[in-house]
């Protein structure tokens, strides 16, 4: 058995993404005792929320093109030609296009800005989001080429570089420069731009930089119906401190917003083995191996259920360690966040099947359903019974989402 998990390239990539993948989390857990001692849970509401607004401005930056990148790379295996100019053509339409919505963000910041924040200063936040979107957003087809390509051992080290990076800079700004919830956006921006100069630098052997409408045109209509399904997993995820920044303190924000980024560590991890399962499947799929590509799912299934269940007392104790007494109550927010991140991981499993087959109008629809019922609980809730109407939110809307996603593939979870 080992010697077969040692040869198995969706355990080796899916152990070198994990690594990349949880990085960032790493990095919240390393930085607890820094931004629990020197930032408030005000402060730390403010930076969170932020960053957690990223997530929604760079999946329209990009219209999730970076999901077609790792589908429709296998389309040109035998034409490197063709694989050329489709990468191309996808680079230059997501730079061009992410550019002119980001200008238009900066010119009409006040309006867009009003809108976003209540209790949350515009100046100087609103211009660390739109920023850091926009970097983000072009950083991620660079980082698809490399799933595309398996290449896990990069994709890792770019991450590390990253979180090392963003963690110096993050305990200099806040610890001998004091400026508080700006530290870990401005870290993050400034790494961002380094990143990203490089990856595109090593991108350019791999892409042609010719313009082909027709590939533009299928990419995206694989990819728009996808943007439901992106942009729900962020409302499902995400949305509940951007309502709550409305209705309750920021201390009450922090607090909840420490306990999110706790959870999401979970959620980061069963990514992190998505993004190998998916491009294993794809290729096993296209082989016509039906027998190993089943097994594949199955095995994805037992990995979520059993990191899971290990993961909650795991969570809570280390919360208790590393974090201030200040931020205690987030403690036993825990458990139930992680409910909601079990039940997501179950829901990649059919996503790859529906993915494969193109067919991702039946993920957009049952997507789109759970983000509905995300916003109805949290608006009618949250007013009400503040942080614990958000948790209800999370569980119900995956677990919705879970149900319908299912139905549609008509696959049982357990086969």
């Amino acid at each position: 058995m080992i010697n077969k998990l040692k040869k198995s390239i969706f355990f080796k990539n899916s152990f070198f993404y994990t690594i990349g993948g949880m990085m960032s989390p790493l990095l919240g857990f390393i930085m607890l005792p820094v931004y629990t001692n020197y930032l408030s849970p005000g402060e730390y509401g403010i930076m969170t929320t932020t960053q957690t607004l990223v997530g929604m401005f760079q999946i329209f930056l990009v219209l999730s093109l970076h999901g077609a990148i790792t589908r429709f790379y296998y389309d040109f295996l035998d034409n490197k030609v063709k694989q050329k100019r489709y990468l191309g053509s996808i680079f230059i339409f997501v730079f061009v296009f992410s550019s002119l919505i980001l200008l238009t963000l900066i010119l009409f910041y006040e309006e867009i800005g009003s809108l976003l924040f209540t209790n949350i200063p515009i100046k100087p936040f609103f211009f660390y989001l739109i920023l850091i979107s926009w970097l983000s957003a072009l950083l991620s087809l660079p980082l698809a080429l490399l799933r595309a390509q398996e290449k896990a051992g990069l994709f890792v080290s770019v991450n590390i570089i990253q979180t090392v990076l963003t963690m110096c800079l993050t305990i200099y700004f806040i610890i001998f420069k004091g400026l508080g919830a700006e530290s870990a956006l401005m870290s993050q921006l400034m790494v961002l731009v380094l990143v990203v100069l490089l990856l595109y630098l090593y991108s350019f052997k791999f892409i042609e930089f010719r313009v082909e409408i027709n590939f533009i045109k299928q990419s995206l209509i694989f990819s728009l119906p996808l943007l439901p399904h992106v942009a729900s997993g962020w409302i499902i995820a995400s949305s509940d401190r951007v309502i709550l920044e409305k209705f309750v303190n920021l201390n009450e924000l922090g607090i909840y917003a420490l306990a999110v980024q706790v959870s999401m560590v979970l959620s980061i991890f069963y990514t992190s083995v998505n993004n190998a399962l998916v491009p294993r499947y794809t290729l096993l799929r296209k082989e016509n191996k039906e027998i190993e590509s089943q097994k594949l799912l199955k095995t994805f299934l037992y990995i979520v259920i059993i990191f899971g269940i290990i993961s909650i007392p795991i969570a809570m104790l280390a919360t208790n360690i590393l974090s201030s007494d200040s931020y205690n109550q987030s403690i036993w927010l825990i458990p139930f966040l992680l409910i909601g991140h079990i039940i997501k991981g179950v829901y990649f499993i059919p996503v790859a099947k529906l993915f494969y087959a193109k067919n991702t109008k039946a993920i957009a629809t049952s997507s789109t359903i759970a983000a509905i019922i995300n916003i109805i609980i949290n608006i009618v809730f949250i007013p009400i019974i503040g942080i614990f109407g958000a948790i209800l939110s999370t569980i119900i809307a995956e677990l919705c989402r879970t149900i319908l996603i299912y139905t549609a593939s008509n696959e049982k979870i357990f086969n």
